[in-house]
């Protein structure tokens, strides 16, 4: 963190709005960083961005939205213009959603991510990272994950995120580009969206608990998951 103080850069987040995003966006403002960011609005909301702007409206000016949609290479182009570092949040997020739509899943999670990582390359931008998931893991039975032993993906979401870690992959090799993907584990943190079919578990949960209404735990009770608080991803 001093480092950056010291040396101030220009940030690119996509899904800026989203709550991953708005927490980035949060951090490097307070920081004392420029920050471009880009969202479309499909997942992402614009009350996140006012919420992080609100806290201290001077750093507004250090802060330049663009909305639009990655998907389109032309916003990818015009996001990445003298940034320093990508980080890439954009994605069309929940694994029933991309069984239900897979072709959205595509579009938004490997259409666009490509679109960034050529805009990047093509404006020599230092590095990029981007979120992966942990579905990468697919049906591998090892405890604790290593990064290097996965299995077979198991939803249309986890095939999208396993296809930019190989592209990731193959930017490097080929291009010699920075590319860093971190596997989300289950994030959780404020401004998550509790509303909506595809509301994660931890905001929905504590909306019904609010409301009076009980907690739902699909399966026999045995199953586990691992959450990851938003401020360590950040």
């Amino acid at each position: 963190c001093e480092e950056l103080v010291n040396s101030p850069r220009r940030w690119l987040v996509t899904g800026v709005a989203g709550f991953i995003g708005s927490a980035l966006l949060e951090r490097l403002l307070d920081l004392g960083q420029t920050v471009v960011g880009v969202d479309s609005f499909i997942t992402g909301h614009k009350r996140n961005l006012d919420d992080v702007l609100a806290i201290n409206p001077d750093e507004r000016l250090q802060f330049t939205f663009i909305e639009g949609d990655l998907r389109d290479p032309a916003v990818a182009t015009k996001a990445v213009k003298d940034v320093d570092i990508v980080l890439h949040q954009a994605a069309l997020g929940s694994v029933p959603r991309s069984i239900k739509d897979p072709l959205a899943s595509h579009q938004h999670n490997v259409d666009a991510f490509l679109n960034v990582m050529i805009a990047a390359k093509e404006a020599n931008v230092g590095r990029v990272v981007y979120a992966s998931s942990s579905s990468v893991y697919g049906d591998h039975p090892g405890l604790p994950k290593l990064e290097d032993k996965i299995g077979k993906p198991l939803s249309p979401y986890a095939v999208t995120k396993r296809v930019d870690e190989i592209y990731a992959q193959v930017f490097h090799d080929v291009y010699a580009m920075q590319v860093i993907g971190l596997r989300y584990f289950n994030v959780f943190g404020r401004r998550q969206d509790p509303e909506g079919q595809y509301a994660a578990v931890i905001p929905r949960w504590i909306a019904n608990l609010v409301e009076g209404r009980p907690c739902v735990i699909f399966g026999d009770g045995s199953n586990t998951r691992d959450y990851v608080f938003v401020d360590d991803v950040v």
